[in-house]
C-alpha cells in the first residue's frame, strides 16, 4: 500500500489521535477537583508497517486506549489503612462523650457523693438525736442515689445513640455494596474489548471501595473485565458481578435492651449471617466495641458499687435502733434495692420509712439509749473496708480504679488513632501524588497536542495540494 491516499489516511489518523489527546487533557482539567478522579493518559501506538515496492513504510498511528494513573498495590494499602483508621476514629469519637459523664468539673462524681454521704453519717455520729442532722443524712443519701442513676441513665442513653448510629452505618454500607454491584454491570459492558478501560467508572468504584473499607472489614479483588468481587468478615460474599448481598440490622433476641444485630442476607437460599462478633475493622467495629463492651462494663461496675454499698449498709442498719417512736424497733433497711446485681442502680432508693421520718435512721445499737452512736459508727467503718473487687478495694478505690481504667483506655484509643492517622495520611499523600491532576502538566500537554494538530493539518493540506497537481496534469 502506498500513494497519496495512504499518506492522507496517515494525516487523518494523526488528527484523530490529536483530538483524543486534547479531549483527554480537557477531561483531566475538568475533573481536577472531582473526588476520586484519576488523571488519564492517552496511549498511542504505531500501526503495523507494510511493504511497497520492496520498501517497508509506516502506516501512521492509532489510539490504543486511554488509561488512568493507578497503582493497585498502593490502593490496597490505603484501603487496609482505612479499615484501621475507621475503627480507631469511631471508637475514639464514641468514647470521648463518656468522659463527660465522669468529669468532676461537669458533674458531682459517685465518689464525691459517697464521701458526702459518709460525712453526713459522721456528723450523725456526733449528734445522733439532732433532727436537722438526720435530715442531712437523707439529703445526702438522695443525692447519692440520684448520682448513681444519672451515671447509669447517661450511659444507657448514649448506648442507645450508638445503636442508632450503627443502624445508620449499616444503611450506608448496604447502599455502597449495591452501588458497587451496579458499577460492575456497567464496567462489564464498557470493557468488552481486551484493551478498553472504563476509567471513570473504575474511579467511581474505587472511591466507593475506599469509603466502604472505612466502615466494615472487607477484602476484594478484580476479576473478569474489571469487575470487582467483595467479601466481608470471614470471607462472606458481598458483591459478585451484578449481585449484592443485603447488610441490615435486626433486633438481637439475646439483648433485653433492644440492641441491634448486624446481619448479611444473601437471599432466601442462604441463612443470614451475624457479623457482630466477627467484624474486627472499620467504623462499624469501633461503634460495636464501645456499645457492647466498654459501656456495658461501666454500667456493670456502677451497679456493683451500688449493690455492695447498699446491701452492706443495710446489713449494719438492720441491727440498730432509731429515736423517738423507732427507739425500740429494729430490722429496717436504709436502702431498698434488688438482689439482682444488674438491677441495683435501677431499683436503689432510700427506704420509704426513712424518707417519711428520719427518726427511723438506726444510729443506736441498743434500744432506748440516748446518745448511742455505736451502729452509725459501724456504718462509717464500711467506707474503709475493702469489700469491692473480691476484697481488694474500698468504695473510693473501686470507683477510682473504674475511672482510671477508662481513662487509660481513652488515652490508648487516642494513641492508636494518631498512629492510624499518620500512616493513612502518608499513604493518601502518595496516592494523590500518583492520581492527582497537575494543571501545569496538562497545559503543557495541550500545547503539545496543539502543535501536533497544526503539523497533522499541514500534512493533509500538503497532500490535498499534491492531489490538485495530479488532477491538473490530466486536464
Amino acid at each position: 500500500m502506498g500513494g497519496l491516499k495512504h499518506t492522507l489516511n496517515i494525516g487523518a489518523e494523526s488528527l484523530y489521535a490529536t483530538r483524543q489527546g486534547v479531549d483527554t487533557a480537557g477531561h483531566n482539567i475538568a475533573n481536577a477537583n472531582t473526588e476520586g478522579f484519576s488523571r488519564q493518559r492517552i496511549n498511542l501506538e504505531q500501526r503495523i508497517p507494510s511493504e511497497t515496492r520492496n520498501v517497508i513504510i509506516g502506516n501512521g498511528v492509532f489510539v490504543k486506549n486511554i488509561t488512568r494513573a493507578h497503582d493497585k498495590y498502593l490502593e490496597k494499602q490505603l484501603n487496609m489503612s482505612n479499615q484501621d483508621l475507621g475503627r480507631s476514629e469511631a471508637k475514639l469519637e464514641s468514647m470521648k462523650p463518656l468522659e463527660e459523664i465522669y468529669s468532676p468539673q461537669l458533674n458531682a462524681s459517685v465518689s464525691e457523693e459517697i464521701g458526702a454521704f459518709f460525712l453526713a453519717l459522721q456528723e450523725l455520729s456526733s449528734f445522733p438525736e439532732e433532727t436537722i442532722v438526720r435530715s442531712n443524712v437523707l439529703e445526702r443519701a438522695d443525692s447519692l442515689v440520684h448520682t448513681f442513676k444519672r451515671v447509669e441513665n447517661s450511659l444507657k442513653r448514649f448506648r442507645n445513640d450508638l445503636n442508632d448510629r450503627i443502624e445508620g452505618e449499616t444503611v450506608e454500607i448496604s447502599t455502597m455494596i449495591k452501588d458497587i454491584a451496579k458499577l460492575n454491570t456497567a464496567i462489564q459492558t464498557l470493557e468488552a474489548g481486551d484493551t478498553r478501560e472504563a476509567s471513570d467508572l473504575l474511579d467511581q468504584q474505587d472511591l466507593l471501595l475506599r469509603k466502604l473499607t472505612k466502615k466494615i472489614d472487607i477484602n476484594y479483588y478484580r476479576g473478569d473485565r474489571g469487575m470487582v468481587v467483595v467479601r466481608g468478615p470471614q470471607e462472606t460474599l458481598l458483591v459478585e458481578r451484578g449481585h449484592a448481598a443485603n447488610v441490615q440490622v435486626t433486633k438481637d433476641v439475646n439483648s433485653p435492651e433492644g440492641m441491634y444485630d448486624v446481619i448479611i442476607d444473601k437471599g432466601s437460599a442462604y441463612k443470614p449471617i451475624s457479623i457482630m462478633n466477627i467484624n474486627k475493622k472499620g467504623r462499624l467495629a469501633g461503634l460495636i466495641d464501645v456499645r457492647d463492651n466498654i459501656i456495658p462494663d461501666l454500667i456493670k461496675k456502677n451497679n456493683e458499687l451500688a449493690f455492695v454499698l447498699g446491701h452492706s449498709l443495710n446489713a449494719v442498719h438492720r441491727r440498730g435502733y432509731g429515736v423517738g417512736e423507732f427507739k425500740e424497733s429494729t430490722n429496717r433497711d436504709f436502702f431498698t434495692l434488688s438482689d439482682d446485681l444488674n438491677r441495683a442502680v435501677e431499683t436503689i432508693d432510700v427506704d420509704w420509712l426513712i424518707r417519711e421520718d428520719q427518726a427511723a435512721i438506726a444510729a443506736a445499737l441498743t434500744p432506748s439509749a440516748p446518745g448511742d452512736n455505736i451502729n452509725v459508727n459501724e456504718m462509717l467503718r464500711l467506707k474503709e473496708v475493702r469489700m469491692m473487687s473480691n476484697g481488694d478495694a474500698t468504695f473510693d478505690e473501686y470507683y477510682a480504679s473504674t475511672v482510671g481504667l477508662f481513662g487509660l483506655d481513652l488515652v490508648r484509643a487516642e494513641h492508636i488513632k494518631e498512629a492510624d492517622t499518620t500512616l493513612n495520611n502518608d499513604l493518601l499523600t502518595r496516592h494523590d501524588a500518583l492520581k492527582g491532576v497537575s494543571m501545569d502538566e496538562e497545559a503543557i500537554n495541550l500545547m503539545k497536542w496543539q502543535a501536533n494538530f497544526t503539523a497533522s493539518s499541514r500534512v493533509i493540506t500538503t497532500i490535498d495540494e499534491m492531489f490538485e497537481t495530479v488532477l491538473s496534469l490530466k486536464r
